[in-house]
C-alpha cells in the first residue's frame, strides 16, 4: 500500500482533503491504475483490485470507480465500440493526453494533448464548434497493423480509405 508520495498517495490525500472516505476499493483502484500504463476496462480493474483486496464486491468497485471519476481522480475514454477504458486523471498521472485506438489489435495509445490543436482551432473558427477530444479515442490502425495490411473491424475503413 502506498501511503507516501506518488499517484496513490496523492489520490489518498485528495480524497482526505475533500472529506471523502479512503475505502479499500478506492485505494485498490488507485493502486491498480497507478501500477500500469495500460487503459483498463472496469472488469480489468476489478480483477486486479481483487488481487490487492480480496473479497471486494463487484458493485462496490463499480461505485468506487464512478466516485473516483466524479472526484476527478480517475478518467475514462470511450472507444468506437465496447466498454470504456480507465486510467488515472491528469492530476495524478502528470499530464493531459489524447487517445488513439487500433481497430485491428484494439490497443489504445496515448498521444500528445496538443496533437489536434490545429483541427480544433479550424472547427472553432469555421463553425463555432469547440472540440473536446479527451474522453474519446480516435479509431484507426496502429503502425504495426497498417504495415501488416490489417483489416479493421466492422464499421471501420480499410487502410486505403476505400470503406
Amino acid at each position: 500500500m502506498d501511503t507516501g508520495e506518488g499517484p496513490v498517495g496523492a489520490g489518498v490525500a485528495a480524497l482526505r482533503r475533500r472529506g471523502e472516505r479512503v475505502t479499500p476499493a478506492r485505494r485498490a483502484i488507485l493502486e491498480v491504475l497507478s501500477a500500469t500504463p495500460e487503459h483498463l476496462s472496469v472488469d480489468d480493474v476489478l480483477g486486479r483490485a481483487l488481487e490487492i483486496s480480496p473479497g471486494l464486491h463487484r458493485t462496490t468497485v463499480y461505485r468506487a470507480m464512478e466516485t473516483l471519476g466524479e472526484l476527478g481522480l480517475v478518467t475514462h475514454v470511450h472507444t468506437d465500440h465496447g466498454p470504456a477504458f480507465y486510467h488515472l486523471a491528469e492530476s495524478l498521472a502528470g499530464g493531459r493526453h489524447l487517445h488513439v485506438r487500433c481497430r485491428v489489435c484494439e490497443r489504445i495509445v496515448d498521444v500528445p494533448a496538443d496533437l489536434l490543436e490545429d483541427a480544433a482551432r479550424r472547427l472553432r473558427d469555421s463553425v463555432g464548434f469547440v472540440l473536446l477530444a479527451d474522453h474519446t479515442a480516435l479509431a484507426g490502425l496502429c503502425a504495426q497493423c497498417a504495415q501488416a495490411g490489417g483489416v479493421p473491424q466492422a464499421g471501420g475503413t480499410s487502410p486505403d480509405g476505400a470503406g
